[in-house]
């Protein structure tokens, strides 16, 4: 029974450190994630301020365009080649807008990664929880016994005593 307690114990130290190294760890994803989405907040902020810029840049380019149109027919070889730019423009900011946002999809995905990663670190550590639950149950239970098997041996020490005394006496009385 000594050495079930022992490995009780062992067992229920080796659980403990296991789940404070998984705690640690699930606090580093934790901050990982953190950092992760504060990054892409910075840069979903950055691209919505550039992509605004751009925006306001190819009103602007259309409103020029539109003045352009409706001078003289001299201008009319510039205009064309005005709007020929523009095009590009708007065919570049929609390259780097699908850019931006399969960049944005890549970072959703891997913080999905993240989340369902912590939740399995979390589920490890609840079972291991209830493993020391039951480690720490069983070594209750074992200390109790020992407690039962303590109090037994003393009143049989104490039995035995008296019997031994009882014996002394009965020797006593029959020498006499």
């Amino acid at each position: 029974m000594m050495i079930k307690g022992k490995i009780c114990h062992q067992e229920v130290n080796t659980m403990t450190a296991k789940e404070t190294e998984l705690q640690r760890e699930m606090h580093e994803m934790a901050q990982k994630t953190a950092e992760l989405q504060e990054e892409l907040s910075v840069e979903k902020n950055r691209l919505t301020g550039e992509l605004q810029l751009l925006l306001e840049e190819i009103k602007s380019s259309k409103d020029q365009l539109k003045e352009l149109m409706l001078e003289n027919s001299e201008l009319k070889k510039s205009l064309d080649c005005m709007h020929k730019d523009q095009l590009e423009k708007e065919g570049k900011v929609r390259e780097e807008i699908a850019e931006y946002q399969l960049r944005l999809h890549e970072a959703e995905k891997h913080q999905a990664l993240l989340l369902d990663t912590n939740k399995q670190y979390e589920v490890e550590i609840q079972t291991y929880r209830e493993k020391l639950t039951s480690k720490e149950e069983c070594l209750s239970s074992q200390k109790l016994e020992m407690d039962l098997l303590k109090s037994s041996k003393e009143e049989l020490s104490n039995s035995l005593t008296a019997t031994t005394q009882d014996l002394e006496e009965l020797k006593k009385t029959k020498e006499q």
